[in-house]
């Protein structure tokens, strides 16, 4: 393969290109000129067809501008490996190569970006996996979603859920027997169990952080604000006059922040009501301590009175 024509593309569009890069560095002065000169080459080739007709200078122009972008946001600097599984993840798709090009690179650097540094190989790996079973963008994007999701994401559950329904019956098949998630996976944030659970079950436990010093978004000690639940908001925390979002499940956690609340409510101090999990709770945590819960058959949420932690307690699989 002859690469001369692309390179032709950016030496004729050499006034625009430099442009794209000054202005990332004016934004961004650790911008590396370097390390987008290392990946100009291994980038573009992985991607550029045999045939100087089938790319277009609107397509090399959009490269470039994703290039720089991955630069910028240091996506180079990380893990050499990661880099490679990146490129060959998308030149393992057909119709990644051969057509919507720069969307579906957009898509795939988007959704990794999202996903946490230690995840983000499996991330790739997975959507490697099922080139083979993937024949539409639509689809792809929907692998994508999904595997976010399983990579600590809980926000994007209920659009994968949605969104795998319409998955070709032999994809879906792929992705349970590979990944072992399906329709119900992704219909509970927890394993959903057939009977009352017991304590020789599984149990996990997990501490979310709640001070800022610590990682957390909570200046004042949070609380479970059950009266502000809604389809769209299931699990709602106010710190102070500040309202969050938690969205939570088996594989991860995230606090979004959400509009001020206007009137601080004072909350009456709960109990745990399910027997069961005041056992599980009663082992880590002092049970006259809690301060708010929210409580179902597979988990147990609790704030406690001087805490700005939140305590997480599930089923795990059997």
């Amino acid at each position: 393969m002859n690469p001369l024509f692309w390179k032709e593309i950016l030496l004729k569009n050499r006034d625009l290109c430099n442009h794209l890069v000054l202005t990332e560095k004016k934004t961004n002065p650790n911008f590396s000129e370097d390390i987008l000169s290392e990946n100009l080459v291994p980038f573009f080739t992985t991607f550029s067809p045999a045939k100087k007709e089938e790319i277009t200078e609107e397509t090399v122009l959009s490269l470039f501008q994703i290039l720089v972008t991955l630069v910028s946001k240091n996506f180079f600097k990380q893990n050499p490996q990661l880099t490679h599984l990146f490129l060959e993840t998308l030149s393992s798709y057909d119709f990644v190569k051969n057509e919507n090009l720069t969307e579906c690179i957009s898509y795939l650097v988007n959704a990794l970006v999202k996903v946490e540094g230690s995840k983000k190989e499996i991330f790739l790996k997975r959507i490697q996996s099922f080139s083979k079973f993937t024949s539409t963008v639509e689809e792809w994007k929907i692998l994508l979603t999904v595997f976010a999701w399983a990579s600590g994401k809980p926000e994007y559950r209920e659009e994968a859920k949605t969104k795998f329904k319409i998955l070709p019956l032999t994809l879906k098949e792929q992705i349970q027997s590979i990944v072992g998630i399906d329709e119900e996976t992704l219909s509970y944030p927890f394993p959903k169990k057939k009977g009352p659970p017991k304590e020789t079950d599984p149990i996990l436990f997990r501490v979310i952080p709640g001070y800022t010093l610590f990682g957390g978004q909570f200046q004042e000690v949070p609380k479970l604000n059950s009266n502000l639940q809604t389809e769209s908001d299931p699990f709602v925390v106010t710190s102070g006059l500040n309202q969050f979002t938690l969205y939570l499940d088996q594989f991860g956690t995230n606090i979004i922040s959400k509009e001020k609340v206007l009137v601080s409510e004072k909350q009456k101090i709960v109990t745990i009501q399910s027997s069961f999990w005041k056992l599980i709770v009663s082992k880590k945590l002092d049970l006259k301590q809690i301060a708010s819960v929210v409580e179902s058959e597979e988990f147990i949420l609790c704030t406690l009175q001087n805490s700005y932690n939140l305590y997480l307690f599930y089923l795990g699989s059997t």
